[in-house]
């Protein structure tokens, strides 16, 4: 129920962020939405536009319909690591002071 009311928020501020074009904010609250919505149990995630593959969408399935909005896709491409070193940086990240 918390996360509910708290992705509510976040897509006013996605609204609100737009219409100033902050996108920078916006896609951080995009970002939120997304993990809020699958911690509200409604289904969310990301797909590419094959019309503009280089820019993912992010959707959100709300009661009252779908959402989407499109964002930057990550800059770097894949270093090519592996599972183990995926793992292995997190636990020096982590471990780090």
């Amino acid at each position: 129920m918390k996360a509910t009311m708290e992705l509510k928020i976040i897509l006013q501020m996605i609204k609100q962020a737009d219409e100033l074009q902050k996108y920078e904010w916006r896609n951080e609250f995009i970002y939120s939405a997304v993990y809020l919505a699958v911690a509200s149990g409604l289904p969310a995630g990301f797909r590419i536009d094959p019309q503009e593959p280089e820019w993912p969408v992010a959707f959100i399935e709300l009661p009252t319909g779908q959402v989407s909005w499109h964002v930057p896709q990550h800059t770097t491409p894949w270093d090519k690591h592996t599972t183990e070193e995926k793992y292995a940086r997190i636990k020096a990240f982590v471990e780090v002071g």
